[in-house]
C-alpha cells in the first residue's frame, strides 16, 4: 500500500525512476540519474481490537534516497520530493535525513526519513 503511494507521488519527478530497495536494474546496470529509491526500515503494527493482522494499518518508517549527478539538482529534487509527500493518504511525517556524496557512482544523495501512519485517520 505505502509502496504504491510513494511511487504515485514521486514518479512524475524522475520519469518513473522510483525503485524499491535497490537502484540496480535487472540487467545489472544503474539507472539514469536522477532517481529515487525507497526502503522500509521498520514498521509498528497498529494495536486494534478487531485487527486483521494484514499489515495494512502498520505504521512504517521509510528511507527515501534522492540521487542526482550534481549537488544543485539533488537539492532541487529533494525539495520537490518533500513537497510531493505532504498531505498524503496515509499521512507521512519527515523524521530526519542527511546528505552525502557517493564516490562509486559520482552522485549526490539526500537521504530523507519518513514515518507513514496508516493507523491514523
Amino acid at each position: 500500500m505505502i509502496s504504491g503511494v510513494l511511487f504515485t507521488a514521486l514518479r512524475g519527478l524522475v520519469a518513473d525512476r522510483v525503485y524499491p530497495s535497490t537502484f540496480q536494474q535487472p540487467d545489472g546496470n544503474l539507472p539514469a540519474w536522477p532517481a529515487i529509491r525507497f526502503t522500509f526500515i521498520d514498521s509498528t503494527p497498529a494495536i486494534e481490537i478487531c485487527g486483521t493482522d494484514s499489515g495494512a494499518s502498520d505504521d512504517a518508517h521509510v528511507q527515501i534516497d534522492v540521487v542526482a549527478k550534481s549537488y544543485g539538482a539533488m537539492t532541487a529534487l529533494r525539495t520537490q520530493v518533500m513537497d510531493a509527500l505532504q498531505n498524503l493518504e496515509p499521512p507521512a511525517v519527515r523524521t530526519g535525513g542527511f546528505e552525502t556524496y557517493d564516490t562509486e557512482t559520482k552522485t549526490h544523495r539526500a537521504v530523507l526519513e519518513y514515518a507513514f501512519y496508516p493507523s491514523s485517520p
